[in-house]
């Protein structure tokens, strides 16, 4: 089966507020309640069934309201009718992906944080960029792809070492380090990688930031490690929290009700795309068109809330639809 890529499609891209719980069960280690995590890396991600609910949540369209509101129904799917019997069930046009990470926050000795990404996570951006049909400022691939065996691992890369917040402040320092949750890396590289973070840092701050102070945060702060440091990094820099359960009688911990429990940390940034298929269950007489589901919703920002934890203010994410990474035509 060849399968084309659709013509109407958009890149969304999630900035956690607050730290994200999307549960995988029950963890066989220390971490009682760990996260979703791809099979293949091991690292952080949100399912695209995750934020397809909580996306149409957010525009009110539940399985009552899209019975009777037809954009609701076409965009998201309907599961059944409202009459005994009848079967006026499609399933939604607007079709997600699972929102990888693309750059994960961590402590850092310098600059309080850093957001940290790899040469796998951006060729991976690259790739869902491409199958979206990105039609913008072209981003920077095939270096450095991966570590020189000659000259040992990739280096820390920043963008300018003299004005990242993320490397020794000292006047003179000829071989700064980052230090980056428990690692100690050297920043380095030549200056054909520096101009690559650099390029990197620039559009990854528009992409996932509106805000001109966030942006030039994100670029002071922003460093590409080895891919082997940052899946390092997306096992144990993850935040993870001890929760108790109090017994309302004695005011102390209810027997066996201490658990772990992980989630993506705040300042994460992570992206997906969502592509519009062909219109399912539309009316001889419908005017609704493929443009107008992504124009009405898949553009601007919007803040809604991922995962669990909920009541306990957890899951809070700045939703941001990208409309330069919009296909023009099919392969």
């Amino acid at each position: 089966m060849i399968v084309e890529r659709t013509r109407h499609s958009r890149m969304y891209w999630l900035h956690t507020l607050e730290p994200t719980h999307v549960g995988a069960g029950r963890g066989v280690g220390f971490i009682d309640l760990p996260i979703m995590r791809e099979q293949v890396t091991n690292w952080p991600l949100i399912p695209g069934s995750t934020f397809k609910g909580v996306w149409a949540d957010s525009y009110g369209a539940d399985e009552k309201s899209r019975e009777t509101n037809e954009p609701h129904r076409l965009a998201f799917g309907q599961a059944t009718g409202s009459d005994a019997g009848s079967n006026t069930s499609n399933a939604g046009a607007l079709q997600p992906t699972d929102a990888r990470l693309v750059c994960l926050p961590v402590r850092s000795l310098y600059g309080t944080f850093a957001w940290v990404t790899c040469p796998l996570a951006l060729s991976r951006l690259v790739r869902d960029l491409d199958a979206c049909g990105f039609r913008g400022a072209p981003p920077p691939v095939g270096f450095p792809v991966a570590n020189d065996p000659q000259n040992g691992p990739l280096p820390a890369l920043v963008p300018d070492t003299p004005a990242s917040r993320l490397t020794d402040p000292r006047a003179g320092a000829t071989s700064p380090n980052l230090f980056l949750g428990e690692l100690d890396l050297q920043a380095g590289g030549s200056k054909l990688q520096a101009a690559w973070a650099a390029t990197w840092a620039e559009l990854l701050a528009d992409w996932a930031f509106d805000n001109g102070e966030w942006r030039s945060a994100f670029r002071e702060r922003f460093v590409i490690v080895s891919d082997d440091a940052f899946t390092f990094l997306t096992e144990f820099a993850t935040q993870v929290d001890a929760r108790v359960k109090i017994d309302q009688n004695t005011k102390t911990v209810a027997n066996g009700q201490l658990w772990y429990e992980e989630s993506i940390p705040a300042e994460a940034i992570l992206a997906g795309c969502v592509w519009c298929d062909r219109l399912f269950g539309r009316g001889d007489n419908c005017q609704i068109t493929e443009d107008r589901l992504l124009q009405d919703y898949c553009s601007g920002n919007r803040t809604v809330q991922i995962g669990g934890k909920a009541s306990v203010g957890r899951g809070l994410v700045d939703l941001r639809f990208d409309s330069t990474a919009e296909s023009q035509g099919e392969n």
